[in-house]
């Protein structure tokens, strides 16, 4: 997560409850784009602090426990299913007059529509590694180019890991991908799997896309429901939590008759997609080393 979380965790209370979870703190991100020589970015002088490194299951289980705290109710391994009754929707025993749609990149089916405007679709291949010899010395995030897409390693509390390779679909499909391949042009990367056990890896479709309809008179769609980023952004976090607070200022509004705070809110979710998509593209125009390569020529001539 990037320094720019920390003044977001703290106005919502959370931030003791974070600390309590024993983040591995990220000082900050090298990546080797364009060229050969890494380009490094420390956060030494953020004014917002350092970044983190965290443990996603243990993260998110904090987050159920200050929300059940701050007055939700919890319910933990259950099928949903919702009807609409004129102005109410139902789940079982719950009722609410508003629904909020936090499913991710599936998103609900909601008024029959759930249409997405796909920037790009990756596949990722995961590689999670544990038992590593020791706590690293370079705790930084890895970004690394290479021929069929491209790598992003981070270390995880407690000597874990995980090192991604992000191509395109088309390439998978048509060619396949040779892990060991793309190795052999990420010597950063592949350093780092060698520092400890790799596991079994599983593969991942990881779209980038904006929802066509973000919202309606009773519902509305936050975080990746609403707009997917890839890990290249280092955003999908903070998306989320920046997503849920003005989500939440917009129902209210909504709820009091005022619909101009939810207009203003999928605006705002519309408007920071095209700003990712135009960073997004400017960052891979930046690679040319591998032109003729389809992973390569398909997203540069995407961005013309």
């Amino acid at each position: 997560m990037p320094p720019e979380i920390n003044p977001v965790l703290r106005s919502l209370g959370l931030w003791e409850a974070f600390l309590s979870q024993a983040p591995l703190e990220s000082p900050g991100i090298v990546s080797v784009w364009g060229s050969s020589t890494p380009n490094e970015v420390d956060f030494t002088d953020n004014p917002f602090g350092c970044g983190w490194h965290v443990d996603r299951k243990r993260f998110d289980r904090m987050l159920c426990r200050e929300a059940v705290d701050a007055g939700a109710k919890l319910f933990l391994n259950r099928a949903v299913t919702f009807t609409r009754r004129a102005d109410i929707w139902e789940s079982g025993e719950v009722c609410a007059r508003f629904l909020v749609d936090a499913m991710g990149r599936s998103g609900l089916l909601v008024d029959h529509e759930r249409d997405c405007k796909q920037e790009d679709s990756l596949l990722t291949i995961v590689l999670p590694l544990s038992n590593c010899r020791a706590q690293p010395q370079d705790l930084r995030t890895c970004i690394e180019a290479a021929p069929a897409g491209w790598w992003y390693s981070t270390w995880l509390p407690d000597r874990f890991g995980v090192a991604m390779f992000f191509t395109g679909t088309e390439v998978y499909r048509e060619a396949g991908i040779s892990i060991a391949e793309q190795l052999r042009a990420a010597s950063l990367t592949r350093r780092r799997l060698g520092e400890g056990c790799l596991e079994e890896p599983r593969i991942v479709h990881t779209p980038s896309g904006l929802r066509k309809t973000i919202f309606g008179a009773d519902w509305v769609a936050v975080g990746d429901s609403a707009s997917s980023y890839d890990p290249l952004s280092g955003r999908g976090i903070f998306k989320a939590f920046r997503h849920g607070q003005a989500a939440a200022h917009a129902i209210d509004a909504q709820l009091r008759g005022d619909p101009a705070g939810m207009h203003r809110y999928g605006a705002q979710v519309k408007q920071q997609f095209e700003q990712y998509a135009r960073q997004r593209s400017k960052y891979y125009s930046l690679e040319r080393r591998w032109l003729d390569e389809p992973f390569w020529r398909v997203r540069r001539l995407a961005g013309n």
